[in-house]
């Protein structure tokens, strides 16, 4: 009998640190300043153009929010170009809690392109990014 007790409360002990485990896992990888950040990649009206659509939402007013890198890939992983995210390009926005808005990249007619979107929320001295990888699209 004092088996079969030890060996229960062995089994909860072990259940319990499994649980704790898993719980750790999951907080560190919540944001301390982002709550929503979807992202897309659609193909343009223009010849060679994609166009990238973001909608970066804060926990709260942010002194910046927005994107700050777009890095542009062809479908096979070859890397082309980076833009880097500023209030003059449009990419990022001072003093609010959201920035949708989408940017334009012209390339190559008939070439298939991904981005890989870095946003980010900056309130106060608490700052988070995440990136995010779209599916790939076919320049017109």
């Amino acid at each position: 009998m004092k088996k079969r007790f030890l060996s229960f409360v062995l089994a909860v002990i072990c259940m319990s640190s499994f649980c704790v485990g898993a719980a750790f896992a999951t907080e560190s990888r919540a944001s301390t300043t982002l709550t929503n950040f979807p992202v897309s990649l659609v193909k343009g009206d223009k010849t060679g153009e994609i166009k990238i659509f973001y909608d970066v939402q804060a926990k709260q007013i942010a002194d910046s929010v927005g994107v700050s890198s777009i890095d542009i890939y062809k479908s096979d992983g070859t890397y082309v170009t980076t833009i880097t995210g500023s209030t003059s390009n449009g990419l990022i926005r001072s003093s609010a809690s959201r920035h949708r808005s989408t940017y334009t990249y012209t390339g190559t007619s008939g070439t298939s392109y991904y981005a890989e979107v870095t946003v980010f929320a900056k309130i106060g001295s608490d700052y988070d990014s995440r990136t995010v990888t779209t599916a790939a699209v076919k320049a017109p």
